[in-house]
């Protein structure tokens, strides 16, 4: 008796706005709205329950590198060759907090899992860490010798990521500062990071067309994957931590099934580099976007995979390129002489040829916090006013033993 076979992919929507190279993007926690940066110095909001309306913010004065939804996702930062980074209520009559971050170009902004504090990567070789509310400095991680691409917290917000032109992945522990764990590249620079769920594996995505994965714990690589023929921009893990999405200058976008070690998913669609890959917290929808300035929203039906099926339904779908692979629960690396990936090409479907095109793109200028956000000021004021007393009262009290004595 045949079984029935899991659900491919499958193309959803389709939306074209920005006016240069998408750079980045990322779905609220809800899953409902996406938030993309792009070279044109805006980023656009865009909202997939009405299909009408999307809203344009631009007030970076260069081009913007990165955007980061806060936890609750009251909050959208946003980080720009303007060496800027922006704190912005996603909304037409938001309020916006900005400070100078640093001395050069800003490449990402990540929020904290308490939504306190943001992380900031530049081209002036360091990473730094802010408290949100008062726009304040509180430590920097500057061991990198080049510009810094990435800087991610871990799920647990204890430790940030960072990878650099200087060709190295570093760990750091937030409490510290110290860097526990450096991992160098021989052939190419790393572009992008992103930590698995679990919080103790990381993946890399290489300018040299690779994927690796390394045990953060152990100092180890788990698990190498060549299946780009072009330099990987970004990739995700799935909230499952059993699948990777990859976008690449190929034009390409990949699905690596990870506890088997090989791809799965093979998918076209746009026309220039993929530089930019997200999934919802569910895992149910992912997103692509890239140089074309497409945006493109997927189905991901990853929780209908049967890895059982895949052979069998592969059978009809090949691919050329070679790939190098290895189990993620033994860490052993092993070569395959083929990918046996399902390619997928949307432009054939409905949604595809179906362009979102004709919805209202509101432009929208933020007001500052200094002009409509007092009563935010006022907190930090009396939050800093607090933690100075406090200071006074230590202070004091250790007067006293002294004196006593």
């Amino acid at each position: 008796m045949q079984n029935n076979m899991f659900c491919d992919p499958a193309l959803e929507r389709h939306f074209t706005g920005h006016v240069d190279n998408i750079t980045q993007l990322r779905f609220s926690p809800e899953g409902t709205q996406i938030a993309t940066s792009s070279l044109d110095s805006t980023v656009i909001l865009w909202n997939l329950k009405q299909a009408a309306r999307c809203i344009r913010f631009a007030s970076h004065s260069a081009a913007v590198y990165g955007v980061s939804w806060s936890p609750k996702g009251n909050f959208i930062a946003s980080c720009s060759h303007d060496r800027t980074v922006k704190v912005w209520e996603p909304k037409v009559r938001g309020v916006s907090g900005e400070f100078l971050a640093h001395s050069k170009p800003v490449r990402s902004v990540d929020f904290d899992p308490t939504g306190q504090m943001v992380l900031t990567a530049s081209d002036d070789k360091s990473v730094k860490l802010w408290r949100v509310s008062r726009k304040q400095f509180i430590s920097s991680f500057a061991q990198q010798t080049n510009w810094v691409r990435a800087a991610k917290f871990s799920p647990n917000g204890k430790l940030i990521a960072t990878v650099s032109d200087d060709k190295s992945l570093r760990i750091y522990e937030v409490a510290t500062g110290e860097c526990i764990r450096i991992f160098t590249e021989e052939r190419a620079s790393p572009r992008q990071v992103a930590w698995h769920p679990w919080g103790s594996m990381v993946a890399v995505a290489l300018g040299c067309n690779r994927i690796k994965i390394f045990d953060v714990m152990n100092s180890q690589l788990l698990q190498l994957y060549v299946v780009h023929s072009a330099p990987v921009n970004d990739l995700a893990f799935h909230p499952s931590g059993n699948f990777l999405i990859s976008g690449s200058d190929d034009k390409t976008i990949r699905i690596l099934d990870l506890l088997e070690g090989r791809p799965i998913y093979t998918l076209t669609g746009h026309t220039d580099a993929v530089n930019a890959v997200a999934f919802t917290q569910d895992g149910k929808r992912f997103a692509t976007a890239g140089s074309d300035r497409q945006l493109l929203i997927w189905q991901s039906n990853l929780h209908t995979y049967d890895a059982s099926q895949f052979e069998e339904k592969s059978q009809s779908s090949s691919c050329c390129d070679s790939s190098s692979t290895s189990k993620l629960s033994q860490g052993c690396n092993s070569r395959a002489s083929n990918d046996m990936s399902i390619r997928i090409d949307p432009r054939e479907s409905v949604a595809y040829q179906t362009l979102d095109e004709n919805f209202q793109v509101l432009d929208v200028s933020m007001e500052s916090e200094s002009s409509s956000s007092h009563c935010c000021s006022c907190a930090a004021q009396l939050e800093d006013i607090v933690n100075q007393l406090s200071q006074i009262d230590v202070r004091l009290s250790r007067l006293e033993r002294f004196h006593l004595t």
